[in-house]
């Protein structure tokens, strides 16, 4: 291949590229295609920067790039998206993302580019045969340019380069989604005897809750209101409705606040639940009052497990937002808390959980191969809000966080993603994820929701891994 080199000297053995030479060394390719395919396999030797370049303009030496890079970092377990104007002396950190990768291993890199349409490929999972993107956005700045190899400072060797033109599947709208998909906030999905019902807060009027429905996950009614906050417990601030089936009864958890004020001046959030006969309601509270009057909750993610039991996983506040976990029993369209049972699931711990406020919420339990994972949010909603998982023996615990936590994270082009449900794809061979977004990356209300392809990833040590294929912003196949 005809590389067009800087820094140090390029050498070739064995088929395999690589600088062995302390200094910055990156190759380009000349490319004329709008549409294409650009990649091969990466070893990262040492701790350090390389990767790939896109979108490339490089005619003025190695102090003047201006185009896209994709970086992996071992020292931290870093995969980053850059726009760098070096000529400007700007390097712009787009989005990054964390994932368990080794020294001394050969993986699959690659750019996958169809106009604006870009999808950025690092699969570091050696079970994983059908990998999701590590970045899926539309770029609009530099649509042409070269391509090429990042080695760093002797950090990484290549192999099996390849560039060729290559155009994204074409997908209609009867076959396809683009996110964010629909208006609303704190979303709940259930499935229900062959069709989809999804719940969610509406931030313009929060004294009642709506409903979509769904038979292929691609076509949505309009919205359908299922409660009433007069037909409730709490004061028309109404959050975060879950809904749950068991033995003729739909069970809607949600939570409020007291309409009078403490002698502090403030009002109590609390967790109480309506129930209906019917999926679209109307729901309604037979007592008008929270399930715990002494602790202030909010949320409400109820979980059943293979065995029948109930569970109950709400938020309460210890210097920031803490997840808690109880037992409960539902008969006869009641709600009984065993309090014996009320646990401390997790609280925030880890950096990334601390932007503004220190904020973990919103766990939401699924079971996978006897294990218990909890997903839930992790930061203050106006920051670096983003979604992780924790994982238990038993729903009561205890719980021990995913080391590369967060799996699904904001970057510059959606903002404060997380807040997730989940369920299966209507042929049930697919996990999806529904969560929130802000409404742009500079305003917050009306929020939106989104969906993306979930999986667990097997492992050779440890438990599966859950990894989302998100947050999408280019079209997507259905979800079959």
């Amino acid at each position: 291949m005809n590389f067009i080199k800087y820094g140090g000297n390029l050498i070739e053995k064995d088929s395999i590229l690589f600088c062995a030479e302390e200094k910055e060394t990156y190759a380009f390719l000349k490319n004329d295609f709008s549409s294409y395919s650009f990649g091969g396999k990466i070893k990262l030797k040492k701790n350090g920067k390389a990767g790939l370049f896109f979108r490339t303009v490089h005619k003025n030496g190695i102090d003047w790039f201006v185009g896209y890079s994709f970086i992996v970092d071992a020292s931290d377990h870093s995969i980053s998206l850059y726009k760098v104007s070096n000529g400007d002396h700007i390097v712009n950190l787009l989005g990054q993302v964390k994932y368990p990768f080794e020294l001394d291993t050969w993986y699959d890199i690659r750019v996958e580019q169809d106009g604006k349409n870009t999808r950025l490929f690092f699969n570091n999972f050696k079970y994983d045969d059908n990998p999701y993107p590590k970045f899926d956005l539309e770029l609009g700045h530099f649509l042409k340019g070269d391509v090429g190899l990042f080695f760093g400072k002797d950090v990484a060797s290549f192999k099996e380069v390849k560039l060729e033109e290559h155009c994204f599947e074409k997908y209609d709208a009867d076959h396809s989604y683009k996110n964010p998909i629909l208006y609303g906030a704190d979303p709940d999905i259930m499935f229900y005897d062959g069709k989809y019902y999804l719940y969610f807060t509406d931030t313009a009027d929060m004294s009642l809750f709506q409903c979509y429905t769904s038979d292929d996950l691609i076509h949505w009614s309009e919205p359908i209101v299922v409660f009433d906050g007069k037909d409730g417990w709490g004061n028309n601030e109404y959050m975060s409705p879950n809904v749950i089936y068991k033995d003729g009864w739909f069970y809607m958890f949600y939570a409020s606040h007291t309409a009078y004020y403490d002698e502090n001046g403030r009002r109590h959030a609390q967790v109480t639940y309506a129930t209906s006969k019917s999926p679209l309601g109307p729901f309604k509270s037979q007592k008008k009052v929270p399930l715990h009057t002494d602790v202030q909750e909010i949320g409400g993610a109820p979980f059943i497990d293979d065995d029948g039991r109930c569970y109950l996983t709400v938020v309460r506040f210890k210097q920031g937002n803490v997840c808690w976990i109880m037992e409960m029993e539902l008969k006869d369209g009641v709600v009984s808390i065993k309090e014996d049972t009320v646990t401390c699931m997790f609280e925030a711990t880890e950096d990334w959980e601390k932007d503004y406020a220190n904020i973990v919420e919103g766990a939401v339990i699924i079971k996978h191969n006897g294990l218990y994972y909890a997903m839930y949010a992790g930061s203050h909603y106006k920051g670096s809000y983003a979604e992780g998982y924790a994982i238990a023996e038993h729903p009561l615990g205890p719980w021990k966080k995913y080391e590369y936590n967060p799996i699904l994270k904001s970057h510059f082009q959606t903002r404060a993603v997380g807040d997730s449900v989940w369920t299966k794809s209507p042929s049930g061979k697919e996990f999806v994820m529904f969560y929130h977004q802000h409404y742009s990356t500079t305003e917050i209300s009306p929020r939106w929701i989104r969906m993306d392809r979930m999986k667990f990833v097997k492992v050779d040590n440890g438990p599966d891994v859950m990894v989302v294929g998100g947050p999408t912003m280019t079209q997507q196949k259905k979800i079959d």
